[in-house]
C-alpha cells in the first residue's frame, strides 16, 4: 500500500453532512470557523469564495475543498452583507430574493469530520484552498462520487455506512492527489515528498516497513543520495528530518492499534520503534499527554 493510501485508510470519519444551497443575486454566506474539511461544488450559477486574503472565483462544475478554514464568506457581489450560515439553515428562502428573473446560483456544501489519530495530517495535506476547476476530469469524477454520497446518504439500503466511509475516502484521495505530481509551488509534506522521484523511494520504503531499524544512511540509499544530500533535500521537501517523520508515523500507527484494542502493549511498542513498554510510554505520554493505556480507553469510551 502506498503512503497516501495508508495515511486515508487510517482515517475514522465520525460526522458527514451536506446540503444543496440555493441563491438568487445579490447573495452572501458567512460560513464560521470550523474543525473538519469543507468542501462544495458549483452546481449552477457564479460566486466569488473570500478566505482572508484569497480570492477563489467558482463556476458551475468548479470543485474545492478546505481543511480547518477559519472564517470564509462566499458570495454574488463585493458589496453584500453576508448571511451567517445558521440564519441560512433557519430560513432556507432568505437568500431567494425579491427579483424570480434574477441569476441564481446552487451549490452542494458540506464537511466531514475526523477522530483521532490522524485529524490533524489531513490540514498539512491539504493546501488552504484546493480549487478544481469544472475543465478538469477530477472536478467531473468528483462530480460523479458526490453524487453517489447523495444518493447513499438519502437511501436506507443494508452496507449504507460502509459505503458512505468509502466514498468518502476516494473524495479524500481525488483532492489530495489533483495535481500531485507537480513539486513546484507545492507545501512541504507528504504530497511534496511522494512528487520527488528519488525523497518518494525512501518515503514508500519506510512506509512498508515502518518498525525496521532505519537510519538517516539507510533511507538516503533507498533513495540513491548521499547522506548530507538527502537529509537535507528530505527536510527542505518534507518539512521535517528523516527520523522526525519517521518518529511521527510510527505515533501514528501507535495510536491506530491502541484504538483498535487488539494487540499486546509490547508488539505497539516495537511498532512504534521501541525496544521496551516503557521507553514507548514514556515517549508516548510526553507526545500526547496521556499514557498508552489511557488513551486506548479514551478511544474505546
Amino acid at each position: 500500500m502506498d503512503p497516501l493510501s495508508q495515511v486515508v485508510g487510517l482515517l475514522r470519519p465520525r460526522e458527514l453532512s451536506w446540503r444543496m444551497i440555493s441563491a438568487r443575486e445579490p447573495w452572501a454566506i458567512g460560513f464560521p470557523a470550523v474543525a473538519a474539511v469543507v468542501f462544495g461544488q458549483m452546481i449552477e450559477g457564479g460566486c466569488t469564495l473570500e478566505r482572508g486574503d484569497v480570492r477563489v472565483t467558482l463556476h458551475p462544475g468548479d470543485f474545492m475543498i478546505m481543511a480547518y478554514p477559519p472564517e470564509w464568506v462566499m458570495r454574488s457581489g463585493p458589496e453584500v452583507k453576508p448571511l451567517g450560515l445558521k440564519a441560512l439553515f433557519a430560513d432556507p428562502k432568505a437568500l431567494q430574493g425579491v427579483d424570480p428573473a434574477a441569476p441564481a446560483a446552487r451549490f452542494l456544501a458540506g464537511h466531514f469530520m475526523f477522530a483521532e489519530p490522524n485529524a490533524d495530517q489531513i490540514a498539512g495535506l491539504l493546501s488552504p484552498i484546493v480549487h478544481i476547476r469544472a475543465a478538469d476530469i477530477v472536478a467531473q469524477r468528483l462530480g460523479r462520487l458526490l453524487g453517489l454520497l447523495d444518493e447513499e446518504a438519502t437511501s436506507d439500503r443494508p452496507g449504507r455506512s460502509l459505503v458512505l466511509d468509502r466514498l468518502l475516502e476516494v473524495v479524500l484521495v481525488e483532492s489530495l492527489r489533483h495535481r500531485a505530481d507537480q513539486l513546484e509551488g507545492m507545501r512541504p509534506g507528504l504530497l511534496a515528498g511522494l512528487a520527488d522521484l528519488r525523497i518518494s523511494r525512501a518515503l514508500r520504503a519506510l512506509h512498508k516497513e515502518p518498525s525496521r531499524d532505519w537510519t538517516v544512511a539507510r533511507l538516503a540509499e533507498e533513495a540513491g543520495m548521499s547522506r548530507a544530500g538527502f537529509a537535507a533535500r528530505f527536510a527542505e521537501i518534507v518539512g521535517v528530518s528523516p527520523i522526525g517523520y519517521l518518529s511521527a508515523w510510527r505515533m501514528t500507527l501507535a495510536k491506530a492499534v491502541l484504538m483498535s484494542g487488539r494487540r499486546p502493549m509490547i508488539e505497539v511498542a516495537k511498532l512504534a520503534g521501541y525496544g521496551s513498554v516503557s521507553a514507548f510510554s514514556t515517549a508516548f505520554s510526553r507526545i500526547t499527554g496521556l499514557s498508552p493505556t489511557a488513551y486506548g480507553q479514551r478511544s474505546a469510551d
